[in-house]
């Protein structure tokens, strides 16, 4: 599987909502009244129900008006496990975070979320918005972001975007600096409102310039965009790090591209040379620090 989408398991209710779309698309309140027996279920309750339900699964898609509907393809053909575009043609959903801490799933929250697709080496910002935590956010977060509760407490909260959100993620190799923080992150806010994981190919821009620049000492996001002369817009917000990371991206898949790598295959491959020998090294804290710091991040 190339593309990113959520766990997949059918249900009983994937079952009822597949029979009921067989006959055309539906809107969210008439599909959830069928498989949930919730005649009249408010609108906003019918879309966060059907979003949690089948947001992201292979089997549902929505249309252009909003409504609910079977996938033109079949299960077993919309992502082939042969597929593996060339580079150049392949799509990237390049992410970027801000959140209230570390810890995803012990009680910080995103604060703020972007998506740049990267498709046939164009950078498009295709999402980008605050999100209300629903909790504080630590004075030391602010002074990092300058996210503040005022600038938050009337954002979207997670839920409102995720349907949104999984449209613009699926399909494409999720990317982000420091991947593992942004995944874990997006993950564990997407399975509060689904209850199914994120799954999917990621690739890591430090990873990748480790690899690819090894000549960089430090290897955070400042550092890379300085080294490609890149333009971080807004340093610590979710929309002008997706970008930099994004065009900093571009010229990391050159550079693949110059070490011999066509697909994504190969990248992986480039990158997994030898670490099965090198003891990993403690990783450094997710969290943005100064240009002037030793990090990853």
């Amino acid at each position: 599987m190339s593309g990113l989408t959520l766990g997949n398991a059918d249900t009983p209710l994937t079952d009822m909502a597949a029979a009921f779309l067989a006959t055309g698309p539906a809107d969210a309140q008439s599909l959830i009244s069928y498989v949930c027996r919730i005649p009249g279920a408010p609108l906003n309750v019918a879309e966060h129900m059907a979003a949690a339900l089948f947001a992201g699964h292979k089997r549902f898609e929505r249309d252009r008006q909003g409504r609910w509907r079977l996938r033109e393809s079949a299960p077993t053909t919309h992502w082939p496990i042969e597929r593996s575009s060339e580079l150049h043609h392949e799509s990237f959903v390049v992410v970027d975070v801000e959140t209230t801490g570390t810890r995803a799933y012990h009680g910080d929250r995103v604060t703020e979320v972007a998506v740049v697709l990267v498709r046939d080496g164009v950078a498009t910002t295709v999402f980008d918005t605050l999100i209300n935590p629903e909790r504080s956010i630590p004075p030391a977060i602010v002074a990092i972001t300058n996210i503040t509760w005022e600038m938050v407490k009337h954002a979207p909260r997670f839920a409102d975007v995720c349907d949104q959100l999984l449209g613009v993620l699926e399909g494409n190799v999720f990317v982000a600096h420091n991947a593992h923080f942004d995944w874990r992150f997006l993950s564990a806010e997407i399975e509060r409102v689904t209850r199914r994981p994120l799954q999917g190919r990621k690739l890591c821009t430090v990873r990748m310039a480790r690899r690819l620049v090894p000549q960089l000492r430090r290897r955070n996001l400042d550092s890379l965009a300085s080294f490609f002369g890149v333009t971080i817009r807004a340093r610590h917000r979710a929309g002008g790090d997706a970008e930099a990371t994004a065009k900093v991206l571009l010229r990391l898949l050159n550079a693949a591209r110059d070490r011999g790598c066509a697909t994504v295959d190969d990248v992986e491959q480039l990158l997994a040379l030898g670490t099965s020998k090198r003891k990993r090294r403690r990783r450094p804290s997710a969290m943005p620090q100064s240009a002037a710091d030793d990090t990853t991040a």
